[in-house]
């Protein structure tokens, strides 16, 4: 059945470990990694770092998305502030994420169990052994300047996050006590669903604030009921294993293109279009 679990109920909330350079990191975990590492499960944590850390280039083995929840900074060259969501296929090397003077805070959320970050270029040797590897990342901020209309629901989808394997990811705003259902988690590899403002009713109660709810590929569309404020957030579902072909990459046969093809640099995941 689904998991639903809003901040106020994780069992140990901003657990801190010491970086170097005299830095601070700090982990919630909603979901939990069991200690057998045989056990696979899905992994939703928010990670939080101090001012003016910079984690370094580095890659998972499982896709994933990270939204990007309080504070700011960069994805590499780009800023990034609350909201804005990144997926990155597994292999496939980001970052470095650099921390404003206010900090950074991301979610990160992943259908699969992964054993950690490896960085660059240590690790370099594992990303050549992975055959048909198929690096592919994207940064989008989500807009939430929807009218929820007389239904009381309003849907957005992220335009650059999809693929043909079932990526997806959408903002959605709801008014106080509409009812809706999320896409169905069965196109893909199972659904997140984030409230980032407000709140939602499950199974009686009020869940407020940020509230991470994960639904399985075979358990159906999720029905959301936005509490007395209403609710603001984000829906996001991950591909099937092995990764599609984003529309980007997407480049048919016409008389100005014949025989062009796509290039992608198989370290950061760069595209190079010919026909372009």
């Amino acid at each position: 059945m689904p998991l639903v679990k809003a901040y106020d109920e994780i069992e140990n909330p901003r657990i801190q470990r010491n970086l170097p350079n005299g830095h601070f990191g700090w982990r919630s975990d909603f979901i939990q990694r069991p200690e057998d590492k045989s056990i696979d499960t899905p992994m939703a944590f928010l990670a939080e770092g101090s001012a003016h850390r910079v984690l370094r280039t580095h890659f998972h083995q499982v896709d994933q998305f990270q939204v990007m929840y309080n504070g700011s900074g960069a994805m590499g060259k780009h800023p990034v502030g609350p909201g804005a969501v990144h997926f990155s296929r597994a292999y496939t090397p980001y970052g470095p994420i650099s921390y404003s003077d206010k900090g950074l805070g991301f979610i990160t959320l992943r259908a699969h169990r992964d054993p950690g970050a490896q960085y660059l270029p240590e690790s370099r040797e594992v990303l050549d052994q992975v055959a048909h590897r198929t690096p592919w990342q994207v940064t989008e901020a989500p807009d939430f300047d929807l009218d929820p209309g007389e239904r009381g629901v309003a849907m957005k989808a992220l335009e650059g996050v999809k693929d043909d394997k079932g990526l997806a990811a959408y903002a959605v705003k709801m008014n106080a006590g509409a009812k809706a259902f999320a896409p169905d988690p069965s196109r893909g590899d199972g659904q997140y669903i984030l409230v980032m403002k407000g709140s939602i009713v499950h199974e009686g109660q009020i869940k407020k604030d940020l509230t991470i709810i994960w639904v399985g590929r075979n358990e159906g569309p999720f029905q959301l009921v936005a509490g007395p404020e209403g609710m603001e957030g984000l829906i996001l579902n991950f591909p099937v294993p092995g990764g599609g072909v984003p529309d980007e990459l997407r480049a048919p046969a016409t008389e100005g293109n014949a025989g062009f093809k796509t290039w992608q640099c198989i370290l950061c995941a760069f595209v190079y279009d010919e026909a372009a």
